[in-house]
C-alpha cells in the first residue's frame, strides 16, 4: 500500500491536499487583514472585502503559489494586497469625480440661481441613495457612465443612439436635483458646513 503524498503549505505539511489552501488562507488572513487595515483605517467591511479578492486571487494561483517558499508567498500577498486596495481606491475616486461631474453640469435652460446653489450641499453618498429611484433605463445609462464609459461605449451596451445617452444623463441629472432638493434646502436651513 502507497503513502498518501504529503505536501507542504507555508512550511507545515498535511495529509489531505483540498484543505491545503485553506490552511495557507488562515495562516496568511492575519497578515492581510493588519496590511490592509493599515489603508483602510478602520473600515472592517472593505478591509474584509479586500482580505477575500486577495484571497481569491491566491486560490486562482494556487497551483503555482502552493510550491513557494513563504517568504515569496507572503511578498506576492502583500503585493497583491497593495493592489487591489489601489484599484479600488481609484475607482472610487473615479466614480466620485464623474457623479459630482455629471450632477453640476449645466443643462442649456438652467439659469442659475437659487436652485443651483443648493447643489453645494449634497454630497455624493447623497447621490447615491436615490439612485434606486431613477427609471430603469436612465439608472442604467447613468451607472455605465459613472463606470468611466464614453458616450459611444454606452450607445455601444444599450443599443441607444449617443443622442440618447446624452438624453438620458441629462435626465438622470434633473430627476437627482428633484430628488435631492429637499435635503439641499434641509442643509442649507442648518447654516454653513464645516
Amino acid at each position: 500500500m502507497r503513502a498518501k503524498p504529503r505536501l507542504t503549505v507555508v512550511g507545515r505539511e498535511t495529509d489531505r491536499p483540498e484543505f491545503a489552501f485553506e490552511q495557507f488562507a488562515q495562516h496568511f488572513q492575519p497578515p492581510l487583514f493588519r496590511v490592509l487595515g493599515k489603508y483602510c483605517r478602520g473600515s472592517e467591511q472593505e478591509v474584509e472585502d479586500l482580505v477575500h479578492d486577495v484571497l481569491l486571487r491566491a486560490l486562482l494561483r494556487w497551483g503555482e503559489l502552493r510550491h513557494w517558499q513563504e517568504a515569496s508567498q507572503r511578498a506576492w500577498l502583500v503585493r497583491v494586497a497593495k493592489n487591489c486596495y489601489l484599484d479600488r481606491y481609484r475607482r472610487r475616486r473615479s466614480e466620485e469625480d464623474r457623479l459630482q461631474a455629471l450632477f453640476r453640469l449645466q443643462e442649456d435652460s438652467d439659469d442659475g440661481g437659487e436652485e443651483d446653489e443648493l447643489w453645494r450641499y449634497i454630497e455624493v453618498a447623497d447621490l447615491q441613495a436615490v439612485l434606486p429611484y431613477l427609471p430603469p433605463k436612465v439608472r442604467t445609462t447613468f451607472e455605465l457612465y459613472l463606470q468611466g464609459l464614453s458616450y459611444a461605449r454606452i450607445s455601444e451596451l444599450t443599443g441607444e443612439p449617443p443622442g440618447t445617452v446624452g438624453a438620458r444623463l441629462t435626465q438622470a441629472r434633473r430627476l437627482l436635483r428633484e430628488l435631492l432638493k429637499e435635503t439641499a434646502e434641509a442643509r442649507r436651513r442648518e447654516g454653513p458646513r464645516r
